[in-house]
């Protein structure tokens, strides 16, 4: 008898060797290609203040302090609403909560564009964090669920096109261009086709599935939304506040541990019925591994997105347009990696482990190479390594996701993909933290080190000044300002060589992140593994066997 395939994630098992043709080719194609538009939407919002940050605040007339909520705003509603989304999953279904999650965002994209102050922007851009978190975890929840396994490797990489490529790579560059030829606000209302689009096609491939009745984790729920918003706070905060010489900070910090540490004593209890993470998930050994993995590829991914468009513009005075084209060649060969390892994992059934060193090795010789960039640095420099370091890191994202949600049993799906995108965003956000923290401490050094031989007497310094000098007057400057204006063009010198000097430094750092976090990781696997093997005999060594008399004994 053939298994028929659930109406929705939480409708029953799925049957993995039906549920693909259940769905017909047609309706599989169009609603991959659905979700990855509507993520995209997401990995839109997600970049835009980094583009377009002055500009918003400009908008609205707010100060740098208040403008930061724009950022901050739209990180903590997406943080909070990817361990929520389970939860929200099950009460709506599916195709009512990615419709709901597409409104939200459509409406708070035209928000941004209609917004009167700075409340009003804020708050439009929690909504579209919230509307983010709900679409990335839906739609990759639906994905696993409704397609086998053996198929997982090329959908799972054509998803990632629009949640890794778009705002590691692409959307920056599109971006950069429609701010300088419109405004930012063109760029936002960019969802708004695009949702109605996806909205019009969600009907055809999903099922419609009556609201259920779901008793909420109220405490889990608070704790969460206490604890991750401060921990946000920190994280993008902090370096600025100069960490924990800051009163708030350190106030913040310890709010987030405890309601943190809260959170999941609250979920691993038995006195809790119904948990908003099933954190026993991490029993699975591959779940476990990949999760880890996925947090120090956040760290990377994204601090090596937050390096590259800031050494553009600091050290190698790039226009804004410019810095986001740079990252338009990576885009190409994120995709190219993704796909490529998608490909390799489906059709040559590949094990995803063996494709994790290749994506770690290529991206630290890219990030190797980028460390020998200079003042004279440009495009024909920067697009091989940058292009090496996307096709790297698209390899390493596929390989991580099939090892951490493959294996996760049907109603552990939204909790796992969950939980594994909450890792990824907050290592992103550390490593963009730790990196922010790093520049600005080697900065200080590197030009104290550089001042320190560039006495007023040296024969080097006397003839760079002499020599700035008569170009000034050739433009006709008077001495005077001749020589003040080659005062200040040899301190811009010193700036810019200490700038490059500490993006040198900060790109060997992630480098050295992977030296220390390999050996780390396989630590990790080879505990988990070695934990599997003992729950497994002790499961064994449990089970009742029939003894000589036919009784039943326990071996």
């Amino acid at each position: 008898m053939t298994a028929t395939a659930p109406t929705d994630l939480h409708a029953g098992p799925v049957v993995a060797a039906t549920a693909h043709e259940a769905l017909g080719f047609t309706k599989a194609t169009i609603a991959i290609g659905a979700l990855t538009a509507a993520v995209v939407m997401d990995g839109l919002n997600a970049i835009i203040f980094d583009i377009a940050g002055d500009h918003m605040a400009g908008s609205v007339s707010a100060a740098l302090d208040e403008a930061a909520w724009l950022n901050l705003a739209y990180f903590m509603a997406k943080v909070c609403g990817l361990p929520m989304t389970a939860l929200l999953l099950a009460w709506l279904g599916t195709r009512r909560l990615l419709q709901c999650a597409l409104v939200l965002i459509m409406i708070a994209s035209a928000g941004c564009w209609l917004s009167w102050g700075l409340t009003s922007l804020v708050l439009c851009r929690a909504l579209q964090g919230l509307g983010g978190a709900a679409i990335l975890v839906g739609g990759q929840s639906w994905l696993f669920s409704r397609f086998p396994h053996r198929r997982q490797g090329l959908i799972q990489a054509i998803f990632a096109l629009g949640a890794i490529m778009v705002p590691t790579a692409a959307a920056p560059a599109i971006a950069g261009v429609i701010v300088d030829a419109a405004s930012w606000n063109a760029v936002l209302l960019l969802n708004l086709p695009i949702g109605m689009v996806v909205l019009l096609l969600l009907p055809l491939i999903m099922p419609p599935r009556a609201p259920c009745v779901v008793k909420p984790d109220w405490l889990g729920l608070s704790l969460i939304w206490i604890g991750l918003p401060s921990l946000v706070y920190v994280l993008v905060e902090g370096s600025r506040w100069g960490w924990f010489e800051d009163a708030k900070i350190i106030w913040l910090s310890l709010i987030a541990g405890s309601a943190l540490i809260g959170f999941v004593i609250w979920q691993l209890s038995p006195e809790n019925r119904s948990p908003l993470i099933d954190l026993k998930i991490l029993r699975h050994e591959e779940f476990a591994f990949g999760f880890a993995v996925s947090f120090v590829a956040g760290f990377a991914l994204f601090g090596s997105a937050f390096l590259i468009p800031a050494f553009t513009l600091q050290v190698l005075q790039f226009p804004a347009r410019d810095a986001g084209l740079v990252l338009l060649p990576s885009a190409l060969t994120v995709g190219l990696g993704l796909l490529t390892s998608g490909s390799v994992i489906q059709f040559l059934r590949a094990s995803p482990v063996v494709i994790v060193p290749f994506g770690i090795g290529i991206f630290m010789t890219a990030m190797w190479l980028l460390s020998g960039s200079n003042l004279e640095s440009g495009y024909p420099d920067l697009v091989p390594t940058l292009a090496l370091r996307g096709f790297g890191m698209g390899l390493l994202f596929i390989a991580i996701t099939i090892i951490c949600l493959g294996d996760l049993e049907h109603a552990e799906i939204p909790h796992g993909v969950g939980l594994f995108n909450l890792g990824r965003q907050m290592g992103g956000l550390i490593g963009i933290a730790f990196l922010a923290t790093f520049l600005d401490h080697h900065l200080a050094i590197s030009r104290t080190a550089l001042v320190s031989n560039l006495g007023v007497g040296s024969p080097v310094v006397t003839q760079a000044l002499q020599g700035i000098e008569q170009a000034f007057s050739s433009r006709g400057m008077s001495p005077g300002q001749a020589e003040s204006a080659a005062i200040a063009a040899l301190d811009r010198m010193v700036n810019g060589q200490a700038a490059a000097i500490s993006f040198n430094q900060a790109f060997i750092s992630l480098d050295l992140l992977f030296v220390f976090a390999v050996p780390c990781l396989l630590v990790i696997k080879g505990s988990l593994a070695l934990a599997s093997r003992k729950t497994k005999k002790h499961a064994m060594s449990a089970r009742p066997v029939l003894s000589t008399d036919g009784s039943a004994d326990v071996a």
